[in-house]
């Protein structure tokens, strides 16, 4: 794991003048709220303060910062560092179609700078990355860069490799440049094994084509868009300007449907941008360090993970240590395993402006996130979850919109039946339904594979409606769906038809505050749900037990709402009972409940017994 040292040596915005930090890893993730000095430290790492060069109403100079970077001992200048930000490709131009007159005039550029003595990439740092890459190709040939260097010299030793000369902001200028640089070399390597006698030319040697790697990258980042499969050189120039075209469900290219960059999202411009940038052998440029400032501002969850796709293909697996900035909890969530966090805290509030985060404050939001992404990436299977309706042809189905409900209310129902009430009531009539882990393992008797949310529920029923609106057949089946009072959801209802929803009393509450707070806070092996109002809504720490709410829980302190997580100890581990444990501790007559809590869940089964179609006695006509 590498460490990075930062020492700012004057004072910069919200800095100190002998602000000092360190950061460890070789994926480094930053976070915080706004304001509190993310991108000034990105900043102070670079060296420097990137001006707008290229707004033609208010150009701004690059701000020199002065500070001192090493990674592991060893001192890093600004041009072993590279600094993105989203900001950068909100306006990305379309592909150039290079011709040699551009080639030539690029190197033309590159040896006057050269005369000039400005070949040096701390004098042109908009055009740092060509000057390092010129200096590099001209010391492999000549060992040295001194004025000895011919001009013929000079401009022959760059048109022979892929020189481009360059703005560092720009990135799909290079694409034509790259692209023709490589269809020039086959079209030489023909020309020559044509002249003179000896084995054919090998197109193989010269490497994988820059078109055939991005469109390789494309399909791995599953991108709906690829380039053509080949480019050559006619009269001296590409024989067509690079395009991203749409493919079919096959992967083949649809010729006559073009994508402009202008027209891809923001989200994609930014993959893109990226993906272009891999092509530039950043290796050959002495790269050390990539500093993306937000770059995943307009990134969905899809795209976030191709953003760590990349940046392992092409930077990590380098030896090139990654650090983001982020507000995204998709990033956190996404993020490889081997990521080290750190939060940044404003000035007036910590000497310590950067903390190390321990992985363990982020897990629930990475099993939530995760679970989501993943559902939602099958865009196909996503669609029939949407629109499917819930698979059943149950005379009376009960549905409650989470999975812990159906437990509690069963576990009523079974108080009751002991009483001889609600005996129209079978714990049959319920849509028992939980993970593939818990269908597995039957637990509670599960035995349907499912995921239910309020706004889930809502739409099955409503589709449930739409089916019935042709099928009045179907209308004599019942379905009665429950929700939570503790939203403002305007659940679906139409008793004509058979479908009815309800929400539970009293207003305001989870279906867990049913229950009385000593059954509540049973210890279920040896851990308990919490309330928010046990945690001091300031310090966040419990009233009387030496525990503290975790970053994802820190709103609910002091209101009256389950807390079963992120709830830590002094060795930093979880000490809250999840709903679903505490569900299954209920069903499995594990907590003893009163006949006071059983008696607040009469109304659930009365309004369900008021929806259930009256039997006619067995003899009767």
């Amino acid at each position: 794991m590498s460490e990075i040292t930062i020492k700012l040596n004057q004072k910069y915005k919200s800095f100190d003048q002998g602000f000092a930090t360190s950061l460890q890893g070789n994926i480094i993730v930053l976070s915080g709220i706004n304001g509190s000095g993310k991108s000034q430290l990105m900043n102070i790492i670079r060296g420097r303060e990137q001006g707008d060069l290229n707004n033609p109403l208010n150009p701004t100079q690059h701000i020199n910062i002065s500070s001192s970077i090493e990674i592991d001992g060893e001192k890093v200048d600004q041009n072993q560092i590279e600094i993105k930000s989203f900001k950068d490709n909100f306006n990305l131009p379309e592909i150039i179609k290079s011709t040699s007159v551009q080639l030539t005039n690029a190197i033309d550029q590159a040896h006057n700078q050269f005369k000039q003595g400005k070949l040096n990439p701390a004098s042109l740092p908009q055009y740092a990355s060509s000057c390092i890459k010129a200096i590099n190709i001209l010391k492999e040939k000549f060992g040295e860069v001194s004025n000895t260097i011919s001009e013929s010299d000079f401009k022959n030793t760059l048109r022979q490799s892929d020189f481009t000369w360059r703005n560092e902001d720009q990135f799909t200028d290079t694409i034509g440049f790259i692209f023709y640089s490589h269809a020039m070399a086959i079209a030489q390597g023909r020309q020559d094994a044509g002249a003179v006698d000896g084995p054919a030319f090998d197109k193989t040697s010269l490497g994988t084509p820059p078109w055939t790697e991005l469109n390789n990258l494309f399909s791995e980042l599953n991108l709906e868009y690829r380039f053509k499969n080949n480019y050559k050189i006619i009269h001296a120039e590409l024989d067509e300007i690079p395009r991203l075209y749409s493919i079919d469900k096959e992967g083949n290219i649809i010729d006559s449907e073009t994508r402009n960059l202008k027209d891809l999202s923001d989200g994609e411009k930014t993959i893109i941008s990226l993906c272009f940038t891999s092509l530039r052998k950043i290796e050959g440029e002495d790269k050390k360090l990539l500093l993306l400032d937000e770059l995943d501002a307009v990134l969905n969850p899809s795209l976030t993970e191709n953003l760590f796709t990349v940046l392992k293909k092409y930077y990590l697996d380098k030896d090139i240590i990654v650090v983001i900035t982020t507000h995204s909890p998709a990033t956190i969530s996404l993020a490889p395993e081997d990521t080290t966090f750190y939060e940044v805290f404003k000035k007036n509030y910590s000497n310590q402006r950067v903390i190390e985060v321990s992985k363990d404050e982020y897990k629930e939001l990475q099993k939530v996130n995760k679970r989501f992404y993943d559902k939602i990436e099958d865009q196909a299977q996503r669609i029939n979850d949407l629109e499917a309706s819930l698979d059943s042809n149950e005379d009376l189905l009960i549905i409650t919109e989470g999975k812990t409900d159906w437990k509690y209310i069963i576990g009523a129902l079974k108080y009751f039946h002991s009483r001889n009430e609600f005996e129209n009531i079978n714990e049959t009539h319920f849509y028992k339904f939980g993970t593939q882990e818990d269908l597995e393992n039957s637990v509670c008797g599960t035995n349907i594979n499912a995921d239910l949310g309020e706004d889930q529920l809502n739409r099955f029923l409503a589709n449930e409606i739409s089916s019935r609106t042709g099928n009045t057949e179907r209308r004599k089946m019942v379905w009665i769906g429950i929700f939570d009072s503790d939203t403002n959801i305007k659940i679906r209802n139409k008793p004509e038809y058979g479908v009815h929803s309800f929400k539970i009393k009293l207003d305001g509450i989870s279906t867990e505050f049913l229950f009385n707070d000593d059954e509540l806070k049973s210890l279920v092996a040896g851990k308990r749900l919490y309330i928010g109002d046990e945690f001091d809504t300031r310090t966040c720490q419990h009233s009387s037990e030496n525990l503290n709410l975790g970053a994802g829980s820190y709103k609910k302190s002091g209101k009256r709402v389950i807390i079963d997580n992120d709830v830590y100890n002094q060795d930093k581990l979880n000490q809250a009972l999840s709903k679903e444990e505490f569900s299954q501790a209920i069903y499995n007559h594990q907590i003893e409940i009163s006949q006071e809590s059983w008696e607040k869940f009469r109304h659930i089964l009365e309004e369900i017994d008021s929806l259930i179609p009256v039997q006619k006695p067995i003899n009767e006509d």
